[in-house]
Parts: C-alpha cells; sequence; structure tokens
C-alpha cells in the first residue's frame, strides 16, 4: 500500500452559513487551532524544566522566559475575537473547469518544468472561495515542480476531475520521484520541507483550509512512482 496522509475522503459538512470568504481569514482560524495545540505542548514541557531545574540555572530561566512568552501568544489569541468570524462566501456561478485551466497555466509559465495534461473536468459548485482553490492547486503545483530535480529535468502531471457520489474531486497525479514514506507521513507538517531555501508550509495550507471547510484529502506518494494529491472542492450539478 502506498505511503499516504490523508483527510479522509467522506461526505462533509460545511456550516450553515458556508465558507467564508477570505483565504487569509480562514488560514488564521486554522493556523490559530493548530499552533494553540503546539504553544500548550511547548508549555507544558518547560513547566517540567522550570520545576526540575536549579532555578538559579540557565535551563531553568529560559524555561520560564518560554512560558511567560507561550502565555503572552495565548493572551493574544484570545484576543483575536471579531478576525475569525465567519462569513459566507459568494463564489457561486464560477467557471471551475476554466479556473482551473487558468490556474495551471499560470503555475506552467511560472514552473517551466511542468508538462501539464488538463483532462476533463465537469460543472460544478465550489465548496470553498475560487481564491482559495485557486491557492492550493498553486502549493499542490509547486510542489510538483520542486520534485523535478536537476535544471532542465522535465515532470509530467495530471490533472483531472471525478464524480463521487456527487461530490467532485480534483486529482494531481505527477510522474516524479515519489517521497520516502517517513516524509509522506509528514507532509502537512509546518516547516517540513527538502528544498533549500523552501519554507515547506505549502502542504500544510492545504490541510489547513481542507479542514476548516469540512472537506477531504488526500496525498498518496512512493518513492520511484510519483505523487497523487485529491481534492474534494466541488459539489456536482
Amino acid at each position: 500500500m502506498n505511503p499516504t496522509v490523508t483527510q479522509e475522503l467522506v461526505p462533509s459538512a460545511a456550516g450553515p452559513e458556508g465558507p467564508t470568504s477570505r483565504p487569509d481569514r480562514r488560514l488564521l482560524v486554522g493556523y490559530l487551532h493548530k499552533t494553540s495545540n503546539t504553544l500548550c505542548g511547548i508549555k507544558g514541557y518547560a513547566g517540567l524544566i522550570a520545576e526540575r531545574e536549579n532555578p538559579g540555572g540557565e535551563a531553568g530561566r529560559w524555561a520560564r522566559k518560554i512560558i511567560a512568552e507561550v502565555e503572552r501568544m495565548e493572551e493574544i489569541f484570545r484576543s483575536v475575537g471579531d478576525l475569525t468570524r465567519g462569513r459566507a462566501h459568494p463564489d457561486i456561478g464560477v467557471d471551475l473547469p476554466a479556473l482551473v485551466g487558468a490556474t495551471a497555466r499560470g503555475c506552467a509559465r511560472d514552473h517551466r518544468c511542468l508538462d501539464l495534461t488538463l483532462g476533463p473536468i465537469p460543472a460544478a459548485e465550489l465548496r470553498l472561495p475560487a481564491t482559495d482553490l485557486v491557492l492550493m492547486l498553486t502549493e499542490v503545483l509547486r510542489n510538483c515542480a520542486e520534485s523535478a530535480g536537476a535544471e532542465g529535468d522535465r515532470i509530467s502531471v495530471d490533472i483531472h476531475g471525478e464524480n463521487r457520489d456527487g461530490r467532485l474531486f480534483l486529482t494531481v497525479r505527477d510522474q516524479g520521484p515519489g517521497m520516502e514514506a517517513s516524509l509522506v507521513a509528514q507532509a502537512a507538517d509546518p516547516f517540513l520541507t527538502t528544498k533549500e531555501g523552501h519554507l515547506g508550509v505549502g502542504l500544510t495550507r492545504v490541510d489547513t483550509l481542507m479542514e476548516m471547510y469540512g472537506l477531504s484529502w488526500r496525498l498518496d506518494s512512493r518513492q520511484g512512482r510519483g505523487t497523487r494529491v485529491v481534492l474534494e472542492v466541488a459539489k456536482i450539478l
């Protein structure tokens, strides 16, 4: 079985008001949630160090500084308030095949190593703002390009849509080198990258947005056999 990272491809449940219209707002909500969980763990470990170390020692002093900084960030998160409140998104009637095609062609211009093939994509109603879909597809195609290897290498990428029980899934499949199983398991973790000069937050953005919209996605990869990303993006008209 291929190594996989996934949010289960099961029926999704968007809120009654629908997704919000601002990609920055949606990303912020998700990052606050994920970061809060991480900070909680950091604070706990720092607390253990502060208890066990000599109060006057360097380790103890740094642990207390970390705790104070985490508590400051927690207070900021609690005060965000209206900034993260949901808004209904207006992206009704978007020409999905045209949107995907334009995004793919833009990525091909930016990354000359990509040989893109655009398969059939049925007309469908987006389950998320168009700007967020463009952001996610761009991140996925950028990852494909970064896997090309040496300068001048080409990588074949196929994009097509698939109707699964009235839900449209967008599949991006490349013929690149694939990923090690250990990297696949951590693919959505922030700041994980094997490329010098890259932040390693592309798939973190994808994971955050999909989770927030209640949509599912999947990444399959195997070394020597390429990578496939499947994104739930719309409902069939």
